[in-house]
């Protein structure tokens, strides 16, 4: 994701594409995990999917974003089907789990899942990067101190996020943090010039998903 943003991917195309995530989440736990969905969920995805991805887009053409290049559209795709291909893999570990009779926790999938990211962006990483980035903190103490409670606040975020996926499943996890895009993109509205009618359309749509998803769940 950040590869494709470096790389001149425009703000629409990147809030189009973090807003779809649902759909390859769902692609993977359905043919890596071996879940099933129901009409009512897919109906629910698509409503979050589509209103989620109207408010996006109502919101990024607000800003100059410029066109997309190539290789930031490759990277958004290859960010995309490896969030359905971890999803997939997650569901079919727990299924795996389950029938050995032995518990998935949640912080065995955050580190190990957290060990191969820190390995990738190493490796992305250590070309330039890592020697001008860790340059630029050690003049400006102060900003590496942000830096490093940004990173503490993610830390608790993650638990969180391995806590939904350990204990429910990964397309909910997706589901949440889709939401979480779309207030984000209300708060950012809300100071801003707002929204046209199609992108209060988008909102619409993706609370009727939301409020079905959590009805649903407070029934099960």
């Amino acid at each position: 994701m950040s590869a494709s943003l470096a790389a001149g991917l425009s703000f629409s195309v990147a809030t189009m594409a973090k807003s779809a995530k649902m759909v390859p989440v769902m692609l993977g736990s359905l043919l890596l995990g071996k879940l099933t969905f129901s009409p009512r969920q897919i109906l629910q995805a698509a409503a979050i999917v589509m209103g989620t991805g109207l408010v996006s887009f109502a919101e990024g053409r607000n800003k100059k974003s410029g066109e997309s290049t190539k290789l930031g559209l490759l990277f958004i795709a290859s960010a995309l089907f490896f969030d359905g291909l971890i999803t997939g893999v997650q569901e079919r570990l727990k299924v795996q789990c389950k029938s050995e009779n032995k518990k998935v926790r949640q912080y065995d999938l955050m580190f190990w899942s957290n060990l191969y990211m820190a390995g990738a962006s190493l490796a992305f990483a250590a070309r330039r990067e890592l020697r001008e980035g860790s340059s630029f903190l050690l003049q400006n103490p102060l900003l590496a101190r942000k830096i490093f409670n940004l990173c503490l606040c993610g830390a608790l975020g993650q638990a969180c996020i391995f806590h939904t996926i350990a204990h429910i499943d990964g397309v909910v996890c997706s589901a949440i943090t889709t939401t979480r895009k779309l207030l984000s993109v209300l708060i950012s509205v809300a100071e801003g010039d707002g929204l046209p009618l199609w992108g209060w359309l988008g909102v619409a749509v993706s609370t009727l998903g939301i409020g079905g998803e959590i009805v649903a769940h407070r029934r099960s």
